[in-house]
């Protein structure tokens, strides 16, 4: 099985996870900490920003979908509970209410 790449730019940490991992378990992986409120995709809370190529994260489900629309988000935005790796580079760049860290 090859595994996900998953970076987090903010911590310069970078971890390798088996597909199907979310991204909050990449977090845990790298010894990364997330906010998070219900881990469920519901509350938004763990919003983050990513960098991705075509097919490396699964597509959004509900309720993922659903609290990405109703946050009004780009389409770089993922919920890290819900989101999970599926092949290649997984860049996450900060959260999606405040981006990438200056």
């Amino acid at each position: 099985m090859d595994l996900v790449e998953v970076r987090f730019a903010a911590a310069g940490r970078t971890v390798f996870v088996p597909p199907g991992t979310t991204l909050l378990g990449a977090a845990a992986a790298a010894g990364v900490e997330l906010a998070t409120g219900c881990a469920r995709g519901m509350c938004g809370t763990d919003a983050v920003r990513i960098a991705a190529g075509p097919g490396a994260l699964d597509p959004p489900g509900e309720p993922e979908a659903g609290t990405l629309a109703r946050m009004g988000v780009d389409a770089a935005s993922r919920l890290a509970c819900s989101a999970r790796v599926r092949s290649g580079v997984v860049a996450v760049l900060g959260d999606a209410v405040s981006g990438p860290p200056d």
